[in-house]
């Protein structure tokens, strides 16, 4: 075999001669010849050592397929503990496969399955340690019509839930430490085709740094709560127009769903899986700066349970400390656990979640049909939830059913209080063959007590008040009290999905949302690209619109 560093160094030496030769009194004397030759040689000497480390580490793996002495690495050592959460909607995304276990100590720099490629002075910067980078893309063309009387049929493009992590697992056993890792992850939301705004900052998805173990493992930072992970599996067009948030988890038909949120600031708890069971709780602080929690929260800026520059977020604001901004739906402590069972065909779930002192006094100031004032105030809000799946195994392929009941309380004494519902969700996906499936979904948001909320009629006389404050007589033209009509809200979903392999697929899902005339939800309230609301130019919410739309898009997983 003809020696690579020989013939590279010859190759060189002519060229520079040839330069030499042909280049007159410009060109390089001899000696400057020779002494670009010794720095060449001096640099490949070094290539040569590392070369030959890399031969070393090939022939010993050559040998070990052949039946030979193996390479000097211990293998991978599997450690217990929680299982990686295959979370349809958002966090804990990777679905095709669980965390690696990390290699034992090999005094190298970078490793890949567990053969060393690059060591630094025979000591590793960081052993034991796996790191995993994850993605997960989607995006999607919609057409859709929030049949209000100045919109129209529209087209869009959606990045719908994209993100990009790095997860990062420690393993502690080699120290003594039997069965125990230091877990973390960062990941952070890619707006593939809308302008990257802060909420494409990195680290913006369920981020966090814990401590993992047989008996659990314990994460602080932000996460998915357990009452939204819980049911995840549940909606088959999570993160599509079609998915259950537009009713499921949403307090008052707005366009954020306030029980199935990620939670900032917390510290949370997942136990081992027992017998089919899992248990998980979390505890989120409001650490806010008004006692109303009217305020930014400690390290934020935006409001407790808001969307960064959306519903509920204070936007535009002046700065911290200005307080009365975060008024729709901004809350203190938070907590939220929930119980799940997975055993054969059989899925099973119960969570329930609180938030503190939530501030609705953005609800405030309309005056009622009794010509009496709306006066929200600030108290706590609750949701809790029980649920069923089960497999069913026939002919034509797997077929997964789910129902769930969901009750949604606000501890308001209030005679109009539109954030107190029950909501049913049941689903149904067939899947045929090895690719396709098909599903269809049914969401229903029962009447509540009442809105303190004035809504626009769906024409072109639309106004912004219900009663003329001057002569105390209801405005027929525009308005009308919400609390005066039904408040029902039916969503229906159609699909099919085609997967290409367990990383990428193709999805076509049709949804429409039925609003009673005092409701006023929206599509894609969560995980969308961006959601369809019953608004018109003026930003004025109409009341009793069906909302429709037909969405397909693309997944990749890595």
């Amino acid at each position: 075999m003809l020696n690579i560093r020989n013939v590279f160094l010859s190759g060189t030496a002519l060229a520079v001669l040839n330069l030499a030769m042909n280049h007159g009194a410009s060109a390089a004397t001899l000696d400057d010849v020779l002494a670009r030759l010794d720095k060449i040689e001096q640099s490949n000497q070094k290539l040569a050592k590392e070369n030959a480390i890399l031969r070393e580490r090939l022939q010993k793996i050559e040998a070990s397929k052949k039946g030979g002495a193996p390479a000097a690495v211990a293998a991978p050592v599997a450690q217990p503990g929680p299982a990686v959460y295959a979370d349809q909607k958002q966090g804990n995304p990777v679905q095709h496969a669980a965390v690696a276990s990390t290699p034992a100590p090999s005094g190298g720099l970078v490793n890949i399955g567990g053969t060393t490629l690059i060591t630094k002075g025979g000591h590793g910067w960081i052993d034991n340690t796996t790191v995993t980078l994850y993605g997960h893309m989607d995006v999607s063309g919609d057409v859709f019509n929030p049949s209000v009387w100045d919109q129209g049929t529209k087209f869009g493009i959606a990045s719908n839930s994209s993100y990009f992590g790095v997860r990062v697992r420690h393993n502690l056993s080699p120290y003594g430490w039997d069965g125990y890792a230091v877990v973390a992850q960062i990941e952070s939301q890619v707006d593939v085709a809308a302008a990257a705004n802060e909420r494409a900052a990195f680290g913006t998805r369920d981020t966090y740094l814990g401590l993992e173990g047989p008996w659990g493992a314990i994460k602080a930072g932000k996460s998915d709560s357990p009452y939204k992970r819980a049911t995840a599996p549940f909606d088959p067009f999570a993160n599509t127009l079609g998915d259950y948030n537009s009713i499921i988890g949403n307090t008052g038909g707005d366009n954020r769903a306030e029980f199935d949120w990620r939670m900032n600031n917390a510290v949370w708890y997942e136990s081992p899986i027992v017998s089919g069971f899992q248990f998980m709780a979390m505890f989120a602080a409001g650490q806010n700066y008004a006692s109303n929690n009217s305020d930014y929260a400690y390290g934020s800026y935006t409001c407790t349970g808001a969307s960064i520059r959306g519903s509920g977020s204070g936007f535009p604001m002046i700065g911290i400390g200005q307080g009365n901004t975060c008024n729709d739906g901004s809350y203190g402590n938070a907590y939220s656990v929930a119980l799940t069972y997975k055993g054969g065909p059989l899925t099973a779930i119960g969570a329930f979640e609180m938030h503190e002192h939530v501030n609705r006094t953005g609800d405030s100031g309309f005056i009622l049909p009794d010509l009496t004032t709306t006066n929200v105030g600030v108290v706590n809000e609750w949701a809790a939830k029980a649920g069923l799946g089960y497999r069913i195994e026939w002919a034509l392929g797997p077929l997964q059913l789910y129902a769930m009941y969901e009750a949604i309380r606000r501890n308001d004494v209030m005679a109009y209080n539109q954030r107190q519902k029950d909501d049913v969700f049941v689903s149904a996906t067939q899947m045929i063959g090895k690719h396709w499936s098909v599903s269809g979904s049914w969401a229903h948001g029962s009447n509540s007590p009442g809105s303190p909320e004035c809504l626009s009629k769906n024409n072109s006389n639309a106004g912004n008040i219900c009663i003329d404050q001057t002569t105390l007589v209801v405005d027929t033209s525009g308005q009308y009290q919400g609390n005066l009509y039904s408040a029902t809200s039916n969503q229906y979903a159609l699909g099919a999905k085609y997967k290409f392999n367990d990383f990428a697929s193709w999805y076509v899902v049709a949804s429409q949302l039925n609003n009673g005339i005092a409701a006023h939800y929206c599509l894609g309230a969560s995980g969308h690209g961006y959601q369809v609301c019953s608004r018109d130019a003026a930003n004025d919410t109409i009341g009793g619109a069906k909302i429709k739309a037909v969405t397909t898009g693309m997944t990749f997983d890595f």
